[in-house]
């Protein structure tokens, strides 16, 4: 709720629901083994993150508001996991489906990251899986990176290819549909603008939108950034 560009964003209305609610209910579609964890921060101000989550029967942690990994770590203490889907609060177009066929390569193959083999800008934003050691490998290796201790993931992303007997990269090949540079995360207030536009259309009250709707919508739409 902290934000300093649009804030209070994750309460922000999205076609009749608050957009932590969306970001949720799409969190729940990842997969039906393992639990939901909200991880916010301790500061009285994201209390109605949690509440919010209580009403989804989502479990919620909470811990530092600068220091990203601590509230993953937390989270893992409090519900061990070998694997972990992050998935950022401003991002309410995410492909489950996509992520729930991560964890699957990661299960299978023992895998610390699963990521693209090119760096070709595409629409699967808001979410990657990565090991639980890949998240402690980080913290040892970098503490004090703004990568590790804020974007979390970033920095076993980035660097797994230096350290492939600490941890094991499994690449895969994005749908030629989604390639494209187009963002789709809620920074701002136009970025929300935007969003609400898409949602209007697409979004029917319950079930959430798909990303393969959503890339086809803004082909039409000749949305850019």
């Amino acid at each position: 709720m902290g934000s300093t560009r649009l804030p209070g964003k994750m309460m922000e209305d999205l076609a009749g629901r608050p957009l932590i609610w969306h970001i949720l209910q799409r969190a729940k579609q990842i997969s039906a083994d393992g639990p939901v964890i909200l991880a916010t921060t301790d500061l009285p101000h994201d209390t109605v993150l949690a509440e919010e989550a209580a009403l989804l029967g989502v479990a919620c942690v909470r811990g530092s508001e600068q220091d990203v990994m601590e509230r993953f770590l937390l989270a893992l203490e409090k519900h061990p996991a070998r694997w972990i889907a992050r998935v950022c609060g401003d991002s309410p177009l995410f492909d489950p489906t996509f992520l729930g066929h991560c964890l699957a390569v990661a299960e299978q193959t023992g895998a610390d990251v699963v990521k693209f083999g090119d760096d070709r800008p595409t629409l699967y934003q808001g979410g990657e899986v990565v090991s639980a050691h890949a998240l402690r490998f980080s913290r040892r290796q970098a503490p004090d990176d703004p990568l590790v201790f804020e974007h979390v993931t970033a920095w076993a992303m980035r660097n797994c290819e230096q350290w492939p007997d600490d941890l094991k990269t499994e690449l895969l090949t994005p749908d030629p549909q989604l390639v494209r540079d187009i963002k789709l995360s809620v920074d701002t207030p136009e970025d929300l603008a935007r969003l609400r536009k898409l949602y209007e259309d697409l979004f029917d009250g319950e079930n959430i939108v798909d990303l393969r709707e959503a890339a086809n919508w803004l082909a039409e739409s000749g949305w850019r950034n």
